[in-house]
């Protein structure tokens, strides 16, 4: 970098701008005057620290340090050298309370904007843990309370303008008309052919590739051009200043309509319960999102209710075939109400009732779906059975309709045999009039007896002893849900022509592959059993037979003859209590967190 990018140019009284970087994408930041001492605003790419200290020195003298140092984003082109210079000079970095969670550099799904979802995600994917260094800024990073004004520059506000990210904000100075728009508004246009060609400063609204909620950010660009500045600073490009930067606004106002949703008042920020990194219970914690506009294709459900199972658990401990990335919000399906939709989302309405497979994100007030499966439910389910039935009762009948093939009469091992799955296929089971063994610890044995099961104690009895006592020429099928040496014993308690199928999670990508590599061996080599695989995300190949089950299991519910063991009902906050109960072992059937009304702040 020369000396000469580094000198600062004067846009307004006390108010200097440097650009960090080279070409027309050169960030800008600001130094801006404060009575005696000086400001930093926004802070370039990391490796950018030296460059900035020399030109506040330029200004203010050998050593100046600033009273503090305040971001418009946490974006890596406007925050890099921030937590460098913040340490060097021992002074807090402000952000808008929206941005905290974006602190620690990790890519959290909840403010992915298109270029981490089509390129900075799957790239993730490929490389090894660590591979890409984040920049945790978290040990000097603080929040500031947008109403009292800017951190250390008093006679300045703070104007919130979300969209770029969740809480973006802008400074305006109302004395001059003075505006940093940080990147809620540029003077170089990255979002058409001729504003790149362009050579003299033209507004545009920031790059809608690396922008969070499009809709969100056009409608922060009307309230800017509001103001009517009369100096335009922004975070890339030249100033414009005089009449030309109110009317150059106003025309990019005019160019982003404020769509119909904008206009709706739903809850600024909603609650999730996020696992903030791999550990137990303790590290589910209770985090406030900014809610934004669906996407297209989106649709926005506010949620009623919560499935709690294994796999949330294994995922927070870090043990699942798809490792998640810390942090993440857990919640595999979802029950709710759609409050509102994207552009080309044509399937449901805003009031339905629905039901979604989300996978992760379910522990939260508001969920956003676009691919995963979505269905209609009757608005008069109760909404803890629907989520229930959603997870458990499905998994229960792929795998004794569709895998295995059961017939009504048969006999049946179900393992984990009074957990959520378990409890779900021996009521299917009673409907198919089948003979059904369950494998569970001794104090669940009552329940299985009432339900029409014979119990099968692991710790106090060899189970394939005495299935072979009772079912001399073995059970029909295997229902395997705990995963482990299973896969021997229910192989040797199979008759003839019976089936094996393994649902629990294995644990790991390695062990994913062993199992797999196991069912295929057993497939090539005939031993007059046969061995399969259900994963509930087989619907990625095919969601036919998904929705096709959820319509026949609805439909049971409704008519009353199904009706899931909810073993507890806990809300939202209470996720935490929600995994103990399910990691203690003593549970009966299921778990599902209650979401009240949003917490509307």
């Amino acid at each position: 970098m020369t000396r000469r990018a580094s000198q600062p140019v004067m846009v307004a009284e006390g108010v200097h701008q440097v650009r960090t970087g080279r070409g027309r994408w050169a960030s800008n930041v600001y130094l801006v005057v404060s009575g005696a001492g000086w400001v930093l605003v926004d802070a370039g790419w990391t490796g950018q620290e030296e460059l900035i200290a020399t030109a506040a020195e330029s200004l203010f003298g050998p050593g100046a340090r600033p009273a503090a140092i305040v971001l418009t984003h946490i974006h890596p082109d406007h925050s890099g050298a921030a937590p460098e210079l913040a340490r060097r000079w021992e002074v807090p970095v402000w952000v808008h309370p929206d941005e905290l969670p974006q602190a620690s550099g990790t890519l959290l799904d909840e403010y992915a904007n298109p270029l981490d979802r089509w390129l900075m995600r799957p790239l993730l994917r490929l490389l090894p843990p660590g591979a890409i260094q984040e920049s945790d800024m978290s040990d000097v990073v603080r929040p500031f309370d947008p109403a009292a004004g800017v951190p250390g520059l008093p006679g300045w506000r703070c104007v919130p303008t979300p969209g770029h990210t969740p809480g973006h904000v802008a400074f305006h100075r109302p004395e001059d008309g003075v505006l940093l728009t940080g990147d809620a508004v540029l003077t170089v246009d990255p979002n058409s052919v001729r504003g790149l060609l362009a050579r003299a400063p033209q507004a545009g609204g920031p790059p809608w590739i690396a922008t969070w909620d499009r809709p969100a950010a056009e409608a922060s660009i009307a309230v800017l051009a509001g103001l009517r500045p009369r100096v335009l600073a922004t975070g890339h490009g030249r100033p414009i200043t005089g009449p030309e930067a109110a009317r150059q606004l106003a025309a990019l106002a005019d160019r982003c309509p404020v769509p119909s949703t904008m206009r709706q008042t739903p809850p600024a920020q909603y609650r999730s319960v996020a696992a903030t990194r791999r550990g137990g219970p303790e590290v589910l914690e209770v985090v406030r999102r900014r809610l934004r506009t669906p996407r297209r294709g989106e649709v926005r459900v506010r949620v009623e209710a919560c499935s709690v199972s294994a796999v949330d658990v294994q995922a927070r401990q870090g043990v699942s075939t798809y490792p998640p990335r810390f942090p993440f919000v857990p919640g595999y399906a979802v029950v709710g109400v759609v409050d509102a939709v994207g552009d080309g989302a044509t399937a449901v309405t805003p009031g339905d009732r629905v039901v979604a497979m989300t996978e992760k994100g379910g522990y939260a007030e508001y969920v956003y779906v676009r691919r995963h499966p979505l269905m209609r439910v009757p608005a008069g389910l109760d909404a803890g059975e629907v989520v229930a039935v959603a997870l458990t009762h499905l998994v229960a009948h792929q795998v004794l309709s569709r895998i295995a093939g059961i017939r009504r009469g048969q006999a049946v091992l179900i393992t984990g045999a009074a957990g959520g799955i378990g409890t779900a296929l021996v009521q299917l089971g009673r409907l198919l009039e089948l003979r059904m063994y369950g494998v569970d610890v001794a104090a669940k044995h009552p329940w299985l007896a009432a339900h029409g099961v014979v119990p099968l104690d692991v710790v106090g009895e060899d189970v394939v002893e005495a299935l072979r006592r009772l079912e001399p020429e073995g059970v029909d099928a295997v229902l395997d849900g705990v995963g482990g040496n299973w896969v021997d014993r229910g192989l040797a308690v199979l008759r003839r022509g019976g089936v094996l199928v393994a649902y629990a999670n294995p644990g790991t990508p390695a062990a994913t592959l062993r199992l797999v590599g196991r069912a295929a061996g057993h497939r090539l080599v005939p031993r007059g059993t046969r061995f399969r695989l259900y994963g509930t995300t087989s619907w990625r190949l095919d969601r036919r037979p998904l929705q096709e089950a959820w319509a026949t299991l609805y439909d049971l519910l409704e008519a009353g003859r199904i009706r899931p063991v909810i073993a507890g009902r806990l809300p939202l906050p209470e996720a935490a209590r929600a995994h103990e109960l399910l990691e203690s072992g003593d549970v009966v059937g299921n778990l599902v967190l209650l979401v009240s009304a949003p917490d509307v702040t």
